[in-house]
């Protein structure tokens, strides 16, 4: 049997495409619970304009709303907000600023959800979380260009 060779597989886990779009198998779990349309995130830094700009049109908070939908826009508001640290939510032609220390604890604050949350999520929450916080990790590694440990032997 050591002879053998078994065949490898290799799954992508990834909630978002290169481009960084959120893959089709994962809408679902952003629009599951939330009475709102889906949308595209806001833009990660603040327009030069005046503050009274118009807000997102959305509902106003009832308390039919289920705590679910509001756990998933938390780690969907501090995932956007990592990725924006880490420079990969720039406009196209836009110089890229990263603010890698930003994006650290921005991932620290996921984790400690994580560990904090953990056994009292259902499962697409705990999906959704986990995922999110191993993308920005791989990201963070990616950005701030830690040469990867060799493989073992």
């Amino acid at each position: 049997m050591a002879d053998e060779e078994r065949p490898i597989k290799v799954s992508d886990f990834r909630m978002f495409t290169p481009d960084g779009e959120l893959k089709p198998e994962y809408r679902d779990l952003e629009t599951d619970g939330s009475p709102e349309p889906s949308e595209e995130p806001p833009a990660p830094e603040p327009p030069a304009g005046p503050p009274a700009a118009a807000p997102r049109a959305a509902p106003p908070a009832s308390s039919s709303e289920s705590p679910e939908a509001d756990f998933v826009d938390l780690v969907r508001s501090l995932a956007t907000s990592a990725y924006a640290a880490l420079g990969l939510l720039a406009e196209p032609g836009a110089p890229v600023s990263r603010d890698l220390p930003g994006a650290q604890r921005l991932i620290d604050w996921l984790s400690l959800l994580e560990r904090k949350t953990r056994n009292n999520l259902s499962l697409p929450e705990q999906d959704l979380l986990t995922r999110a916080l191993y993308e920005l990790q791989m990201a963070y590694v990616e950005a701030s260009g830690v040469p990867a440990a060799p493989p073992l032997r």
